[in-house]
């Protein structure tokens, strides 16, 4: 077993209306990927940003530690959070539109960090470092989009800089949301491609947010199941892909299509929708869509291990 980059123990947030996480505890272990799947509302991103102390100004944690290298991050102070999460942590974002400075040029908004967290390195340098990490992740021309803005750029590109950009103070933990969801397919295998490589390369941990199943049977070790704030399910990828326990993982797999499905007939789909009501519920949250759910799933529900690797939140994790 490799050394955790990260680990998240009993990770609790909340807002006015109720929990938005609830006992979420996961880790990751170096050049390790874990992957977050489920419905949008389900937590995954919202455990980014616990990840990365950033939440919303209307939540709040309200229990468990969040680990990286072994230091409590809810623990630092400001300054010493900022500094920390800077240099051991790097964050691709879903959105390469607002994320990057629409007035300010690339290779300021790369060079920026690196300068100063390394006092004694020269924007020359920042410079010559951003070039080769944009020539590493694909972009020939790394001159040209250094001066560029980034409206000047594709969607692809963007990305691309924002993978770059992450990299830029080797951390040994790079969060990802959603990297591929406003590429074309093309770009999508490309993107997919280039992690891979990275993690492997550079040693890397990779968490990714994803909703494209197929991108993440190919590129994850771990896969953790959310479902209205909670980890339903997580193990290994083979686990859970090919023996899923829960019904919400498996309702979430039959919707990938097989190669020879009808395509007269609609997609399948999970019926109903993540609630407020379904935060609040002390059973199993997704009691309320589940065709399998009995009283027992109303009471609490608690995690089952099913092998070292894979566990489960459900009552009825022998069928």
């Amino acid at each position: 077993m490799t050394e955790d980059i990260l680990r998240v123990d009993n990770l609790s947030v909340r807002d006015g209306k109720g929990y938005l996480l609830h006992s979420v505890s996961l880790s990751v272990g170096e050049s390790e990927t874990i992957a977050f799947i489920g419905e949008s509302g389900s937590g995954k991103t919202m455990t980014l940003k616990a990840i990365l102390a950033s939440l919303p100004q209307d939540t709040e944690r309200v229990e468990g530690t969040v680990l990286l290298e072994g230091r409590d991050i809810y623990s630092l102070g400001g300054r010493e959070k900022r500094s920390f999460l800077g240099q051991r942590l790097g964050f691709v974002p879903q959105n390469t539109v607002n994320y990057l400075h629409p007035f300010l040029r690339i290779g300021v908004q790369m060079t920026d960090g690196y300068v100063a967290f390394n006092g004694r390195k020269s924007r020359k340098e920042a410079l010559e470092k951003a070039e080769g990490l944009l020539r590493r992740v694909g972009i020939e021309d790394p001159g040209r989009v250094l001066n560029c803005y980034p409206s000047e750029l594709s969607g692809g590109m963007r990305q691309r800089v924002n993978i770059a950009t992450a990299l830029m103070m080797d951390p040994p933990l790079i969060l990802s949301d959603e990297p591929t969801s406003a590429l074309d397919r093309i770009v999508q295998r490309q993107v997919a491609e280039l992690y891979l490589s990275l993690v492997g390369e550079r040693r890397i941990a990779l968490v990714l947010v994803s909703h494209d199943l197929v991108l993440v049977r190919r590129i994850a070790d771990r896969v953790a199941v959310f479902y209205s704030g909670v980890v339903v399910e997580q193990g290994t990828k083979d686990e859970v892909f090919s023996d899923p326990r829960h019904p919400y993982t498996k309702a979430l797999l039959s919707l990938i299509p097989s190669i020879d499905f009808d395509k007269s007939k609609p997609l399948e789909e999970i019926r109903g929708y993540i609630s407020t009501e379904d935060r609040m519920r002390e059973g199993c949250p997704f009691a309320s869509r589940c065709p399998h759910a009995c009283d027992r799933c109303m009471e609490k529900v608690g995690e089952y291990s099913l092998s070292p690797t894979h566990r489960v939140r459900c009552v009825l994790r022998e069928a």
